[in-house]
């Protein structure tokens, strides 16, 4: 019997990063889909390319076997083309409808759809309920011009539907559909524990230049109670056996006292989870990082961006040093795993204020610290001031975070790319800090190691 849905996640075969520090995360945004999809009715199976070492020519057996009626493709901007290869390779292999979603389908649709046939239709924004209400229309033979939220091309013209509003009960949901997936492909580093990935909220108020959230999520936070999350945690636990879970939000830390709510009723719960989330300075403090302890996080991932405050202020981060200070040293206090997320060639960057980052990362006591390069996404005013002001580097593949895309007022692509070389020598390199670090972590640390400051 014909499938009616295939969703793909597309391979991924050049993140060396991905690859040595083995980071396997579950495609969470098209298992929401395909909970949706199931929910309705609609038979549908996952192919997770990038976890399974899928290539495009298991991608046509997949679709040659299964017959599928509408096959639906994901990917963020550093992997479109590998997309937009897969969506060839669907329609090389027989008659599906190919339909692409995620960040990048939502901001650069029309070009898209204007230099690749292989795609029928784009997807904006939220995709779970257009995407059924896609399916639906074409089974039945309807009209695509109806289905807000959907891009597509009409006698070699461009039809852009009404935007679908946003979901605003997200308790609305059902639980993504993990069971589509063997849970033994994700997890992080060479950990033998499965990780599965949580989704918490929707949408962020904050206007930080560098991020294309608020434009793909909407500037209103929308959050699920604790009671719903916790619901799903145990639906975790009972039907997986899976007691590791990161949280995908943005900003887990936006609204802290849905964050104490959370933590007291899981405590409650006596679950026994590990957990990592997001977490901005000016969104957390150490009663609430204590609390978070003892409801099993371990790690904090936090966007420092910057060491020098002009930087942090010109690209709207609404964030102060002396706070990124303070919430580390709280984080340490409490033998709580910190990653500090820092970006080298923000606007305005120079040697000395990267030189600054580095330093203030040294002296943060963090676990880790990712140095990535700034990176312009779609959707981003970081975007499109670069495309304004011209030289950005409009291969997409290298909006990886790691290859330099445009260059500041002072400083080359080259010379980015030896900063971020430098910051990860220097603060790896450390003698006390190996030491120090290696006792804690064992082998995942080295695992770093290796990547991070290889060549």
């Amino acid at each position: 019997m014909a499938l009616d849905v295939l969703l793909i996640n597309p391979p991924d075969q050049k993140s060396k990063y991905k690859k040595y520090l083995n980071i396997r995360i579950p495609p969470l945004g098209i298992l929401y889909i395909a909970a949706v999809l199931e929910e309705n009715g609609v038979s549908v199976e996952v192919m997770d390319c990038a976890a399974e070492d899928s290539t495009y020519t298991d991608i046509i057996r997949r679709v040659q076997g299964r017959e599928p009626f509408i096959v639906g493709i994901t990917a963020t901007t550093p992997l479109i083309s590998e997309a937009l290869r897969s969506a060839e390779a669907v329609r090389d292999a027989g008659s599906s409808y190919v339909v692409l979603g995620g960040p990048h389908a939502t901001f650069m649709h029309t070009g898209i759809l204007k230099e690749k046939s292989a795609v029928d239709f784009v997807i904006k924004g939220e995709g779970e309920y257009t995407f059924f209400e896609l399916f639906q229309t074409l089974r039945s033979g309807g009209d695509p011009g109806m289905v807000r939220g959907l891009v597509f091309r009409s006698d070699g013209t461009i039809i852009e539907n009404d935007d679908r509003p946003h979901l605003e009960d997200l308790g609305r949901l059902p639980y993504p559909a993990r069971h589509l997936l063997p849970k033994e492909n994700y997890r992080i580093f060479d950990s033998h524990l499965p990780i599965a990935t949580m989704l918490c909220s929707r949408g962020c108020p904050m206007q930080c230049s560098f991020c294309a959230s608020s434009a793909l999520h909407g500037r209103t936070i929308r959050q699920r109670s604790p009671e719903d999350v916790i619901g799903e945690i145990r639906h975790i636990q009972e039907t997986l056996g899976i007691s590791r879970i990161a949280f995908m939000d943005d900003t887990f830390t936006l609204i802290p006292g849905w964050v104490e709510r959370f933590c007291t009723l899981l405590i409650g719960e006596d679950l026994h989870i590990e957990w990592g989330c997001t977490a901005r300075v000016d969104r957390i403090d150490a009663d609430l990082i204590r609390l978070m302890k003892r409801a099993g996080c371990r790690t904090l991932f936090i966007g420092v961006e910057s060491g020098d405050q002009e930087i942090l202020d010109r690209i709207k981060k609404g964030t102060r040093i002396d706070q990124i200070s303070e919430v580390f040293s709280a984080a340490y206090e409490s033998r709580m795993r910190t990653i500090a997320s820092i970006a080298i060639g923000l606007p305005g960057e120079t040697k000395e204020t990267a030189k600054k980052s580095i330093a203030l990362a040294k002296s943060l006591q963090a676990s880790y610290a990712l140095f990535s390069v700034a990176t312009p996404y779609p959707g981003t005013e970081f975007f499109h001031h670069a495309e304004d002001t011209g030289g950005m580097q409009q291969d997409w593949s290298n909006f990886d975070l790691f290859s330099p895309i445009v260059e500041t007022m002072t400083l080359t692509l080259d010379e980015i790319r030896s900063l971020q070389k430098m910051a990860y020598r220097e603060f790896y390199l450390r003698p006390l800090y190996i030491v120090h670090t290696l006792a804690k972590e064992g082998r995942p640390f080295l695992h770093a190691m290796k990547v991070l400051i290889s060549p």
